[in-house]
C-alpha cells in the first residue's frame, strides 16, 4: 500500500487586479493572458510538488479581490495551511491593503504560514511603486519573507511555490 500524498490548502489573497489569478495559471500551466477576466469568487488549481523525497499537492485557491468579494472570501480561507499576499510592485496601496487580508485570513487560519509577493516587476518604472526594501519590511512585521515575481514573464514565480512547499514540509511533514 502506498503512502499518501498531502495536500495543502494555500490561498492567494490581495486587492483585485494585483495578478493572483495569472500567477496560479502561471504556475500551473505555464501560460499567461494579456485579458485576464476578474476572479468571481474564487478560483482553484493544483499541483504535485517534489521537493527532494517528499511529495505534496499543493491545492491553490485564488479568491478574488474586489470589494464585493470580501465577506464572501473569508469564508474559503478555513483550513488554509498557506497565504500568499500578492500586491502590484507599481500601486503602493495594493500593498497597504495586505495588512486588512492578513488580518481577516489569521481570524479564520490563525496558524496559516505567509509569503508577500510582490507582482508585475516587468511593469516597473523608476517614479513610484514599491521598491524591494518596502516589501520586506511590510513582510517582517508578519514574520514573512518578500519576493518580487513577474506572472507575465515567468519570472520568480515557481520560487513562490517552491518556498511555500518547503515551509509546509518542516511544519507538517518533518515534525522536528
Amino acid at each position: 500500500m502506498s503512502a499518501r500524498i498531502p495536500v495543502f490548502k494555500t490561498v492567494l489573497i490581495g486587492e483585485g487586479g494585483v495578478g493572483k489569478t495569472s500567477i496560479t495559471l502561471r504556475y500551473t500551466e505555464n501560460r499567461f493572458e494579456d485579458s485576464m477576466r476578474m476572479t468571481v469568487g474564487a478560483n482553484f488549481a493544483s499541483k504535485k510538488v517534489t521537493i527532494g523525497s517528499t511529495q505534496m499537492t499543493i491545492m491553490l485557491w485564488d479568491l478574488g479581490g474586489q470589494p464585493r468579494f470580501h465577506d464572501v472570501v473569508q469564508d474559503y480561507f478555513k483550513g488554509s495551511k498557506f497565504g500568499i499576499a500578492v500586491y502590484d510592485v507599481n500601486r503602493l496601496y495594493t500593498l497597504e491593503r495586505l495588512e486588512e487580508w492578513i488580518h481577516r485570513l489569521r481570524e479564520v487560519a490563525p496558524d496559516c504560514d505567509l509569503l508577500i509577493v510582490g507582482n508585475k516587476i516587468d511593469e516597473r518604472t523608476n517614479d513610484g511603486g514599491v521598491a524591494l526594501a518596502e516589501g520586506i519590511a511590510f513582510a517582517s512585521k508578519f514574520g514573512a519573507d518578500c519576493i518580487e515575481v513577474s506572472a507575465k514573464t515567468g519570472q520568480g514565480v515557481n520560487e513562490i511555490f517552491e518556498t511555500a512547499a518547503r515551509l509546509l514540509i518542516k511544519k507538517y511533514i518533518q515534525k522536528v
